[in-house]
């Protein structure tokens, strides 16, 4: 936000402040709201007190500064910098400290070191300590822990005891990040000297290191002391300290050989906080402790296996580029809304999905087919659920290397080939040309394992890169080409080239987000460098990537590239129109997206952005409801594109805008396109074939919707997440025809049953089956009085989404549910008893609760049945 702008909003608060209230007293609570961490509370008082005309300009920069700080706390950077910067606040000795939180919060490192660098030279500076530790944190952030040191170092001279200890105890930890043991032994402050806040710290960091100098009994005592305590309350540690103290006992235990009861450990701690944010390094460690041959009732499988819960029924954005159309929306009666997914019981997502990557590596290793295949099927239900977790792709890359084990080296070829060509993980990218590239190697391919470890060493950094260079030269050696990547150089240290190759280790990092904030530094860093151009594009680039898009950031880089032609002339072109095409994509502006995407197509037909643009016209054509060109533009990608994933998903948006196309012929030969979908095999097969039983359902084809579906079925595994959603097609497919062919009702409420059974832990799913139980049981003939239908049945059908004292997850089933039953009742003239059920529903408090309680009052005045 502009200055000017911001001083519009504080008149505006001016004409609606609180008429009456004593400014003072308002920045009194103002305070108060922000020592108790109420940001938005604080926020309002200090506003209000600034719209008081009769403040002081002492009171009125002070309450502008503490606005400041609530708007820091908040998040809200760019309004917090556009009031410090207002000449009222300027001046106020707190200003330059919030104003380097502020930049620091809006990922401008350098600007905030600086501006905390001066409040360190100054010892009287207020918030000096805090500045301190602040800078020092954002040098680690920019991988610089020599200076961080330095910064704490320079703290010390002018600090109080306590303070040094803290500063202390910082070092510390750096050193231990970093493995230099002994200067963290010798940096660790004396006992005494510790505040009472900081021991916990001091003990955990004790035990770390411990740990570190072979000490894993005593490190182990340690660690458990940490854990006994009370988690809330406990003065210095933190929950991420407590995380830290349970994965340090664990690797104590694992130090002394008891590897079954460190990765239990870790099991029970995430039993007890499954929602931590560490799983992801408890999870590496418990696979690493499975043993390499566990039996089928391996304990550690067993406590997994608790956490692998059934699939609930939702659409998984299975390509980030149709994500948009692969999900349904409210009220959705086709085929996507039967998709297999995940957060409709509130499901713990990550728990879930490292327990199904662990559980499938884990049980592989059993080396039986039965835990093989299940192990399999795992990986793909993690693949198809939740795709867009970087779990995916390592899922995917697993599912190759065990193709390779069993020499089936095509079909791991391909699914390597798949994740080189992926952009969203340059890491696994590059382990996948390296795996593949080896593989060559081996089979007496020298040529092209050299060629694809040169492809992996470009993805991959650090030591990983390094290998493969290593590996690229031996492979070249062997093809008599003799030249060698390794090389020497004994000049000093070059700024120009340091910058070179911190903007290669940036280019390089992952994951997007990642990606982004490296870039952003960098340019912060050498906003001058000749390939700053570049590393806005790949900034722009990353940022469009990352989830949820960066769309204003991703802006911002494009217009400075447009506001300098000089320095784009060099880029690629084609790249630099695809990047503006994405940015215009996600800021939802279809009319300039679809020219854009045109203009790509036609100025760079031959180039792979031209595919891509097509996609994007196509997608915003269909959003558009343009659906015949969009039609026709998916069609012509999908029979000419090289990537097979992307060809797949255009037949089905091929197939799904013939179904929207509005005439006979077009929904015909949508069925067509969905076999051609089919026919194409992929990541999307199975939303094909249930979209193509949705569609003929709709044409009033359900005979042939019918045997596509138990077809589709037989093929699956009995545990496959798409056995629910094409379970559910063939029910109301069946339910279809039960004018014409009365047993078809019969095994509809067959299959419903079926999959009643699945639905123990969710309620959601076991109440939309309930409601299609309750339709197909009240047509169906009673067995013992065929003039009768079975409402009786139907009635329990409906009435036991009733039977529970939990808040429903979802409404809609839950109360049409329960209606019906009340209808039931009423229509039976069961009125105490359609009363009860009415007052019932109404208690649950939702959308039609009010209803619900007003028919029960009717019935009562009518009937004239009151209560006692």
């Amino acid at each position: 936000m502009k200055p000017w702008s911001f001083i519009a909003l504080l008149l505006l608060f001016q004409q609606s402040s609180v008429i009456g209230q004593d400014a003072a007293d308002l920045i009194k609570k103002g305070e108060t709201a922000l020592n108790s961490s109420l940001w938005e509370v604080a926020e309002l008082h200090f506003r209000n007190a600034i719209a008081d005309a009769s403040l002081t300009p002492e009171l009125k920069a002070q309450a502008m500064v503490r606005l400041a700080e609530s708007l820091v706390h908040e998040g809200n950077y760019s309004d917090a910098l556009a009031l410090l910067e207002l000449s009222t606040v300027s001046r106020h000795p707190e200003a330059s400290f919030w104003r380097a939180q502020a930049l620091a919060g809006q990922i401008k490192l350098n600007e905030a070191i600086a501006i905390f660098s001066a409040i360190l030279a100054n010892p009287t500076s207020d918030h000096r300590a805090e500045a301190g530790f602040t800078q020092a944190s954002l040098q680690l952030a920019l991988e610089q822990p020599d200076a961080a040191l330095l910064t704490l170092s320079s703290l010390i001279p002018e600090s109080d005891p306590a303070t040094v200890s803290r500063i202390k105890l910082y070092q510390v930890e750096i050193f231990i990040d970093l493995g230099r043991i002994e200067d963290a032994r010798r940096a660790m402050p004396e006992k005494q000297s510790i505040a009472p806040l900081d021991r916990p710290l001091n003990e955990l960091l004790e035990a770390q290191l411990q740990l570190k100098e072979g000490h894993p009994e005593v490190a182990e005592v340690a660690f458990q002391k940490l854990l006994n305590r009370p988690l809330t309350g406990q003065a210095g540690l933190s929950f991420e300290r407590y995380q830290q103290a349970a994965i340090g006992l664990s690797d104590a235990i694992q130090a002394q050989g008891n590897q079954e009861l460190a990765a239990t450990t870790l099991l029970n701690f995430i039993d007890d906080h499954p929602d931590t944010p560490v799983l992801e390094a408890m999870f590496s460690r418990i696979l690493q402790w499975i043993p390499e041959k566990p039996t089928a009732t391996d304990p550690i499988l067993e406590h997994i296996e608790k956490w692998i819960i059934a699939p609930v029924l939702r659409v998984p954005p299975l390509l980030r580029p149709t994500s948009d159309f692969l999900n349904p929306v409210a009220g959705d009666t086709t085929a996507l809304a039967a998709w297999p997914g995940g957060s409709e019981t509130g499901e713990r997502k990550d728990l879930l999905i490292y327990s199904l990557f662990t559980q499938a590596v884990g049980l592989h290793r059993v080396n039986t087919p039965e835990a093989q295949a299940k192990s399999r099927n795992l990986l793909n239900r993690l693949r198809i659920q939740h795709p867009d977790h970087p779990f995916a792709g390592k899922a995917l890359y697993q599912l190759a290397r065990w193709h390779l084990d069993k020499g089936a080296v095509d079909l791991a070829f391909s699914i390597l080939e798949s994740l080189r060509d992926s952009k969203s993980n340059p890491h696994l990218k590059g382990l996948s040309a390296f795996l593949q590239a080896r593989t060559s190697y081996l089979n007496g391919d020298p040529a092209k394992a050299a060629q694809l470890f040169d492809e992996a060493a470009k993805s991959l950094s650090g030591n990983d890169a390094q290998v493969a260079k290593l590996q690229q030269a031996i492979a070249r050696i062997r093809t008599a080409d003799g030249s060698s990547l390794i090389q020497f150089d004994g000049l000093p240290p070059d700024k120009e080239l340091q910058a070179d190759l911190e903007l290669e280790q940036a280019l390089s990092t992952t994951p997007a987000e990642a990606a982004r904030t490296a870039l952003d530094g960098f340019l912060i860093k050498n906003p001058d460098h000749p390939r700053a151009a570049e590393a806005r594009l790949a900034a722009a680039e990353a940022a469009l990537s990352t989830s949820p898009p960066d769309v204003s950031f991703a802006g911002a880089q494009l217009d400075a590239l447009a506001a300098t032609p000089d320095k784009t002339a060099s880029l690629p072109q084609a790249r630099m129109a695809l990047a503006r095409l994405r940015y215009s994509d996600l800021s939802n502006n279809s009319p300039a997206t679809i020219a854009a995407a045109q203009s790509i197509i036609e100025t760079y037909p031959n180039l792979p952005e031209a595919a891509e643009a097509a996609f994007i016209l196509g997608r915003n054509q269909f959003k558009t409801e343009n659906y015949n060109p969009a039609r026709l533009v998916f069609e012509k990608l999908a029979a000419a594109d090289t990537d097979l994933i992307r060809a797949q998903v255009a037949w089905l948006l091929a197939a799904r805008s013939a179904a929207l196309g509005g005439t006979e012929a077009s929904r015909r030969e949508a069925l067509i396109l969905f076999d051609k979908t089919i026919e194409a095999g992929g990541p999307v097969t199975g939303i094909a074939v249930l979209e193509k039983a949705r569609h003929l359902i709709d044409l009033s084809r359900p005979e042939d919707a019918t045997d596509l579906l138990r077809a589709w079925i037989a093929k699956l595994e009995a545990e496959d997440p798409l056995q629910l959603p094409a379970g559910l097609l063939l029910g109301e497919a069946l339910f279809a025809q039960g004018s014409t062919r009365p047993n078809s009702l019969a095994e509809a409420l067959v299959v419903y049953d079926s999959l009643l059974s699945r639905t123990e832990s969710h309620p959601a799913l076991r109440n939309r089956l309930q409601f299609l139980r309750g339709k197909t049981l009240e047509l169906m003939p009673d067995e013992k009085d065929p003039s009768k239908t079975r409402e009786k049945q139907a009635f329990q059908a409906y009435h036991s989404v009733l039977e529970t004292t939990a808040p429903p997850v979802e409404w809609e089933y839950f109360e049409s549910c329960a209606f019906r039953a009340f209808e039931l009742l009423e229509k039976a003239g069961r009125w105490q008893a359609a009363i009860n059920v009415a007052k019932k529903i109404a208690s649950f408090k939702g959308p039609r609760a009010e209803e619900a309680a007003s028919r029960a009052s009717e019935i009562q005045l009518k009937q004239m049945l009151w209560e006692d």
